[in-house]
């Protein structure tokens, strides 16, 4: 009785060690895929950040085509207020 006893907590044992191994493997699995498209990654990443900064060039540089004209308008409109300003009050004087 005592052997049937051994053997089915063996059983039981070797049950729990794959149940605990099935986890371990996938996790292992996981990190090695991540070990080797770590590199690939790399490649693109450093691609996306080219395009990424081309594209950002291309938004500033429209952006300035954009506002520049109505920079251009609101100092002159600016510098012509701070000429008539001084004109007049040179005179109220």
């Amino acid at each position: 009785m005592g052997t049937a006893r051994d053997i089915a907590l063996i059983f039981l044992s070797l049950e729990a060690l794959v149940m605990a191994l099935i986890p371990l493997a996938l996790f292992s699995g996981l990190a090695y895929g991540v070990y080797r498209l770590h590199k690939l990654a790399r490649q693109y990443l450093k691609l996306g950040q080219v395009y990424a900064q081309k594209a950002h060039a291309y938004v500033e540089q429209a952006s300035r085509k954009i506002v520049n004209p109505l920079i251009e308008v609101h100092a002159t409109a600016r510098m012509t207020t701070t000429m008539a300003e001084k004109i007049v009050s040179r005179r109220s004087r």
